[in-house]
């Protein structure tokens, strides 16, 4: 079945290690990254074109006779009669053998693969009811082959605006929301930190493309909801320490930019003198905070160290807490809207939950209060797959955290995060083993923290800025330079995937099929000409 695609070129001669040069047909439309099938006699192997240029054998730039060319109709012909491209090959896998392609080997499209012993064939791989089909490979019809098994192994997709990563992501949450296993059809449990919108339409007018494995999904918002398909998200302060809270309410008095330590050590020394039970009360009801505040009136504060105008500040940041958390988004209840019974409820379903932090599900909503929420839910997931774990009942969550730099930020990137970064990166370092699989998706890979990235062991990059190339060569381990260069450049709908879950082991350029159902949600614009004109 290799061997059956078409002919187009013909091996010249070896290179260095896996490196051949080959002549391929000049109207085959090809690729950079694009795999082929290299026949040896009956020695088959897979090759990638790394790089490619067109050389002619009368004609080149430096030929007396070239401005004469300039203009005239019949050059075209005779420079394309004798036209063809020199690429450059490597090879990345070899079917049971363990040579080298001769000189004189054919350069063969891959092959149409119509079963799934033909698809076990290409990826030497006996079994394929673990992995879902992704995509197609460049200049084929073979998809690339992710393997499940591999997902806790927590997966990165980035890309520059416009480059495609949340339809990529959508086109993900679509796979894992109809897999098949053995004809069982099933999904992965997600939580998605939904920044923009880009993933609330699959709760209510999309649920359909969703819903294969799925019997549950749930929006949750912070605004009163408008319609069955939303709830308003309320979150339990007793999985926080008291530090965490104190560094978290006196920063929210500062915008989240900075931290004043000495005030901060005064409020957690004030909530640790209460059980965590108490803390949805104390700072979730106004009883509670005015019982806390009246808590600051005791002598022996000032005699411990604490000054006036510590007390004070304190006091302050408590109110700016009030206002926000209870008056204005009255985020704070001992019946938190996400618990354990919720998870226990999406592994069961192999349900969605879509916490929407766009300005529609949560109007004027600051990141330090985004922060708080990740967090909780980082430490909700992380608590309750543990528990099950030590239960003797192993469950899976897929976690996906869209800006993920507002969350896990690098030391370059001006954004204060520490009530989120420890947690995460403790998901990150710990989760795999209890089942916590984290999709990251980013921008800029650059500004998310080094640490958290190198835990990461598959990614999927769309275009990239120039200045994020380094940062993504090492983050991944390397990619190979033809690859790499194209990052800067590549096309909406490309994608290079790496890492564990591929079947290939190898980098991969693969397009993603386009389906009008998985369109930018929220973030499309219609057409600006039609709308000034009323169209």
């Amino acid at each position: 079945m290799l061997e059956d695609g078409k002919t187009v070129g013909i091996i010249l001669q070896k290179g260095e290690a896996n490196s051949l040069q080959a002549v391929i047909n000049p109207f085959e439309d090809i690729t950079s990254g694009q795999l082929f099938i290299l026949k040896d006699n009956d020695k088959l192997s897979l090759g990638r074109l790394d790089s490619y240029e067109y050389i002619n054998e009368f004609y080149d730039e430096k030929i007396p006779m070239l401005k004469s060319l300039i203009g005239d109709n019949n050059s075209f012909e005779l420079l394309n009669m004798n036209t063809i491209i020199k690429g450059s090959i490597s090879i990345i896998k070899r079917y049971n053998h363990n040579s080298t392609p001769k000189p004189g080997s054919l350069v063969k499209l891959l092959p149409e693969i119509n079963s799934e012993i033909s698809l076990m064939e290409f990826y030497g791989i006996s079994d394929i009811s673990g992995n879902i089909k992704y995509g197609k490979f460049v200049g084929s019809d073979i998809p690339l082959l992710l393997d499940l098994n591999s997902i806790t192994m927590h997966v990165g997709i980035f890309g520059e605006t416009g480059s495609g990563k949340s339809y990529n992501m959508r086109y993900l949450i679509y796979l894992l929301s109809n897999i098949e296993i053995k004809g069982v059809k099933t999904a992965l449990p997600l939580v998605i930190i939904d920044a923009n919108g880009d993933y609330s339409d699959f709760a209510s007018i999309n649920y359909s493309v969703v819903k294969g494995g799925r019997k549950w999904i749930k929006r949750f918002v912070i605004r009163d909801p408008i319609n069955d398909s939303e709830s308003r998200l309320t979150i339990d302060l007793s999985l926080f320490t008291p530090k965490d809270l104190a560094d978290f309410i006196i920063s929210l008095k500062f915008s989240g930019e900075s931290l004043n330590s000495l005030q901060s050590n005064l409020l957690d020394f004030i909530l640790s003198r209460h059980d965590i039970k108490e803390y949805n009360f104390l700072l979730g009801t106004d009883e509670g905070i005015e019982k806390l505040k009246s808590e600051f009136q005791d002598p022996s504060l000032k005699e411990i160290g604490f000054s006036y105008g510590t007390l004070r500040a304190v006091l302050s940041a408590l109110e700016i807490f009030r206002s926000k958390m209870i008056t204005k988004y009255k985020l704070v209840s001992n019946t938190s809207s996400i618990n354990e019974s919720v998870l226990e409820l999406l592994w069961k379903n192999k349900g969605m939950l879509i916490i929407d932090f766009s300005a529609d599900g949560s109007p004027g909503v600051d990141i330090a209060t985004k922060q708080l929420i990740v967090s909780y839910i980082s430490r909700l997931i992380l608590n309750y797959l543990t528990k099950t774990k030590y239960s003797g009942s192993q469950k899976l969550i897929g976690f996906v955290i869209e800006e993920a730099q507002n969350y896990i930020p690098s030391n370059d990137y001006p954004v204060n995060a520490s009530i989120t970064k420890d947690t995460l990166v403790t998901l990150a370092t710990q989760g795999r083993k209890f089942g916590v699989s984290l999709f990251l998706v980013s921008q800029r890979p650059a500004f998310v923290d080094k640490y958290v990235l190198s835990m990461l062991n598959t990614f999927f990059f769309h275009r990239i800025y120039h200045e994020d190339l380094r940062y993504v060569m090492s983050a991944s381990g390397g990619l190979p330079e033809s690859l790499a260069k194209s990052l800067p450049s590549l096309d909406v709908g490309y994608v290079i995937v790496n890492g564990l879950m591929s079947e290939l082991k190898v980098p991969a350029l693969v397009r993603i099929p386009w389906d009008p159902r998985l369109g930018s949600y929220a973030g499309s614009v219609e057409r600006i000409d039609r709308l000034l004109i009323g169209e």
